[in-house]
């Protein structure tokens, strides 16, 4: 998490003013969501995700992040200053039990965590500071897509060469940023950051990579329950799935969405 911190204080702080909702996001938002509900918004950044959700008439908003950086510019954005913000560790959280009605870690901050147990661990904070019954949307970064992408094959098979030679331990499910420094705009046409070539020496930080059935085993693990899945694809055709079964012979593609209920 430490090297993520520093990532996002330095090269990526771009990150902190993004703004709009991705055409992902609104739909998971405007299909899902009640604008009654409090709402908090993991790994925040800069409050692109809650300034959306405010003018769309959400009023009872919270949001976190572990860059101090970040929740500086979102408060700053905040005209209103409606919206309560905070410096936290989505690992370690102080809400109360069952304080939010709906969650949102759609910027897959779960997997930004380095540590299997601490990935864990934040999926376990968040379903206890979710009320029964209330609705959590979780994004996570697709092995399966990228696996099955021709452009960044080559890339996987390279790694996976390179771990071998040097005897690292690391799944190769760990990856490290092909591209950083991410420019400010709309989230719908952001900058596409340059290519990162200590990648190719296998540098990190890392981000994990999670596939199908494991992402849904471990929010299952995490006494959540499942209600939708989708990636980008399935999201563009309207038609989210129930199971990881029936989007085995589905194309995926981009993010892994979920919709989950305590």
């Amino acid at each position: 998490m430490l090297a993520h911190q520093k990532m996002y204080q330095t090269i990526e702080f771009g990150w902190a003013y993004l703004s709009d909702l991705s055409l992902r996001e609104t739909y998971l938002i405007e299909t899902y969501l009640d604008k009654t509900g409090k709402t908090v918004d993991a790994g925040t950044g800069g409050g692109r995700i809650l300034l959306s959700l405010k003018t769309l008439g959400f009023n009872d908003l919270y949001g976190f992040d572990f860059v101090p950086e970040f929740i500086e510019v979102a408060k700053q954005r905040d005209a209103s200053h409606s919206i309560v913000y905070d410096v936290k560790d989505a690992t370690c959280l102080d809400y109360q039990d069952n304080f939010f009605d709906q969650i949102l870690y759609l910027e897959q901050i779960i997997c930004c965590i380095e540590d299997d147990s601490a990935r864990f661990n934040a999926l376990k904070q968040a379903h206890r500071i979710l009320k029964k019954g209330g609705i959590a949307l979780f994004s996570f970064l697709s092995f399966d897509a990228r696996i099955r992408s021709p452009m960044y094959l080559p890339c996987l098979v390279y790694l996976s060469l390179l771990r071998k030679l040097c005897k690292s331990q690391h799944s190769i499910q760990y990856l490290p940023c092909l591209k950083l420094g991410r420019k400010a705009g709309s989230h719908r046409q952001p900058g596409s950051g340059t290519f990162n070539w200590l990648a190719l020496l296998d540098r990190p930080p890392y981000t994990y990579w999670y596939k199908l059935q494991e992402a849904y085993q471990v929010l299952r693990a995490a006494n959540f329950e499942v209600v939708a899945i989708g990636s980008d694809y399935q999201i563009s055709q309207n038609k989210m799935h129930l199971l990881p079964e029936t989007l085995v012979n589905q194309p995926l593609q981009g993010m892994l969405y979920f919709v989950c209920k305590k």
